[in-house]
């Protein structure tokens, strides 16, 4: 599970490996630069007309096309997709096969322990580079009007965050990017290596989403 993640907002080592030079070198939502479901952060998608790629403003948890009733009565859990059902789950299929989506963060967060004294863990790649999540993409014309939203997908944990967690979002290096953008086949069980740092111990939110 991933369900709460820093947005990188300066976005030159994207811009720079993926040859965008229309993309701004940072992203402004006017919000928190930490992310949790129905918040938003910025994504690069391919544009499926033009086939150019693009970062837009995305709003974190999946909207299929194929809905069109009320945001407010969207009560699906779709901001992770497991990578081993995304393909039996309809929610996910269209985006799965025509609609990636790269998610650019400076960390990840995770919880771990008892509810009364729980760990919590930011999460960032060893080399200190920033983190593409593999997501996934869509867009819905709703009541309220058009709504762009993505995931992300997830997988078993890898050594580094097996001992706080059982899963973890997947990560692509920098030459998987383009490829996955444009649907060509990338091996997203590569491990990926990441640091732990932990945080403080708190006592459990209310409502938290772990």
């Amino acid at each position: 599970m991933c369900g709460q993640f820093e947005a990188a907002l300066y976005l030159n080592f994207l811009k720079n490996t993926l040859h965008l030079p229309d993309a701004p070198d940072q992203v402004e939502f006017g919000q928190p630069s930490r992310v949790v479901p129905t918040g938003g952060a910025p994504i690069v998608i391919e544009n499926l007309e033009s086939g150019r790629l693009e970062v837009i403003p995305a709003r974190f948890g999946l909207i299929p096309h194929w809905y069109s009733g009320s945001l407010k009565d969207w009560k699906a859990t779709t901001f992770n997709a497991r990578l081993d059902t995304v393909t039996e789950k309809r929610v996910f299929q269209g985006a799965w096969k025509y609609r990636h989506a790269v998610v650019p963060a400076d960390c990840f967060y995770e919880w771990s322990g008892e509810k009364n004294t729980r760990r919590k863990w930011r999460i960032t790649r060893a080399d200190n580079q920033p983190l593409a999540f593999a997501g996934l993409w869509d867009c819905a014309n709703l009541a309220e009007g058009e709504i762009w939203s993505f995931t992300l997908l997830t997988r078993g944990a890898g050594h580094d965050t097996a001992p706080i967690h059982d899963r973890e979002p997947v990560i692509l290096a920098p030459d998987q990017w383009d490829d996955w953008l444009r649907r060509r086949p990338v091996d997203l069980i590569a491990p990926v290596s990441l640091r732990l740092h932990a945080e403080t111990p708190v006592a459990p939110m209310q409502g938290s989403l772990f």
